[in-house]
């Protein structure tokens, strides 16, 4: 890649490992950014794409924004490899989770949880339509998470009382 392409979009393809090994590999230390969005990984190798994509976000400590939208994440264990990259990131300040949960077997309550948790400054997170209720534990990394400047959560299936949780970890 040029070394000054800062920014790349990944949009309606399906990737396998070996396109995904070339491609980060290439990407590692010159892009600021990484838009993946509609994305979709062969069944069979879904376990391998997770593993080669978190491991490059992981090392690519140039990068500053992640958007994932609408790449359904098919499991907590594939969850935990992106989020955990993003975490072992410390660079990385905007994440943008979107569409990524709501029809898949990944805990998207839990996911947002853990990176609001992690101890690590991140100043944007957005993470619309997700399917995300019962938000206990989001609501008490809210209350947690003074670093945060935004966290966007609309689209999902919030009800009264999680509205309420989160008017509380605002106080």
């Amino acid at each position: 890649l040029s070394d000054g392409i800062r920014r790349i979009d990944i949009d309606s393809i399906e990737l396998h490992p070996s396109v995904l090994g070339i491609l980060f590999q290439a990407m590692e230390g010159r892009l600021k950014s990484i838009d993946m969005c509609r994305v979709r990984f062969p069944g069979p190798d879904v376990v391998e794409c997770y593993e080669i994509i978190a491991a490059s976000i992981g090392r690519n400590h140039g990068l500053e924004r992640l958007l994932w939208i609408s790449n359904q994440i098919p499991s907590d264990d594939q969850a935990d490899l992106l989020i955990d990259s993003v975490i072992k990131n410390r660079s990385i300040k905007n994440v943008r989770l979107e569409n990524c949960f709501n029809q898949s077997g990944a805990n998207g309550c839990r996911a947002l949880a853990a990176l609001m948790t992690c101890g690590r400054p991140v100043d944007w997170i957005d993470f619309r339509g997700n399917a995300l209720s019962g938000i206990d534990d989001v609501a008490a990394a809210v209350a947690s998470n003074l670093q945060l400047e935004a966290l966007r959560i609309c689209d999902n299936e919030l009800n009264d009382r999680d509205a309420e949780l989160i008017a509380q970890a605002l106080k």
